[in-house]
């Protein structure tokens, strides 16, 4: 039986502990994740799962223990529940946890991924959100909802912090996440596309805009924009969209937050596509300022 190292000054501890920043978790190429549900949707995906980290007296549920047994190839590191908890960010850790080698899919995955077989393409480009719980939140819906890929345009929020893959709930390991230094390949991945022969809408969000999200036809190829939760999209960006959209807001609120943005007009985009009566096309008129 392989002793767990009981001290939290060991070097392999201290480099998984490096992997919670973001400076090393670039440097290395590998992000940490935790807790039950999140590795066992890795090893269901076929993440590049590298090493697989528990501790044996924090394995308190035969679904737990059965991870240990999935792993494949991985290599094993068994640490103590007190170092374990050194890892951990959370109250009850569940002990176990795994490092992940990043693989940053170029934007032609996205048009490769099986949801785009059947040229249904549906995107959501996440446009410099600095929040991790939108940013996994949206993640997370635009897998439940079937969608291509998600984009993540930078400088944002570090798609491999805890708080955003936590928040994606193993949906970060189930579909295309892109990321892009800045928007510039944007428009010319767009006329690709188009180029292809897919008549693409490119739709932006925004509070400033005439049209509301279900006057317009999003039940064909798709991208939707959505901006930083406080300045929004930038003028440029808001100029590369064919039409702009809002969402209406009845109460005393005046906005929703990224996410439920997100996912009120990604499930638009559901529900057109699966009835025969989708809402009328809008003209792509003047974006807004």
């Amino acid at each position: 039986m392989v002793q767990p190292i009981t001290s939290p000054r060991n070097s392999q501890v201290k480099y998984l502990r490096s992997l919670r920043l973001r400076k090393y978790r670039k440097r290395e190429g590998r992000f940490l994740i935790e807790g039950i549900r999140i590795v066992g949707e890795a090893l269901s995906s076929g993440a590049p799962l590298e090493t697989l980290v528990y501790a044996p007296d924090l394995l308190t549920s035969e679904r737990a223990r059965s991870l240990v047994e999935r792993a494949g190839q991985a290599r094993r590191l068994v640490l103590s529940g007190d170092v374990f908890r050194t890892l951990s960010d959370r109250d009850q850790p569940q002990g176990v946890a795994a490092v992940v080698r990043i693989e940053d899919p170029p934007l032609t995955a996205i048009a490769t991924s099986p949801a785009a077989s059947d040229g249904a393409l549906l995107v959501v480009v996440a446009y410099q959100l600095q929040d991790p719980g939108n940013l996994g939140s949206i993640i997370r819906t635009a897998d439940a909802a079937g969608a291509t890929g998600v984009v993540v345009v930078e400088p944002s929020v570090d798609l491999y912090a805890p708080q955003t893959v936590r928040a994606t709930m193993g949906s970060i390991f189930s579909l295309p996440v892109v990321r892009l230094a800045d928007g510039t390949a944007l428009s010319t991945w767009f006329e690709e596309v188009r180029a292809g022969g897919v008549p693409l809408l490119v739709v932006a969000s925004s509070t400033h805009a005439q049209q509301v999200y279900f006057e317009v036809d999003l039940g064909g190829p798709l991208v939707l924009l959505i901006g930083n939760e406080r300045q929004g999209l930038p003028v440029a960006v808001q100029e590369n969209a064919d039409v702009a959209v809002h969402l209406p807001m009845a109460g005393r609120a005046t906005s929703l937050n990224a996410s439920a943005a997100t996912a009120a007009l990604i499930y638009e985009a559901v529900r057109q596509r699966q009835t025969s009566t989708p809402s009328s096309s809008g003209e792509a008129g003047e974006n807004p300022d």
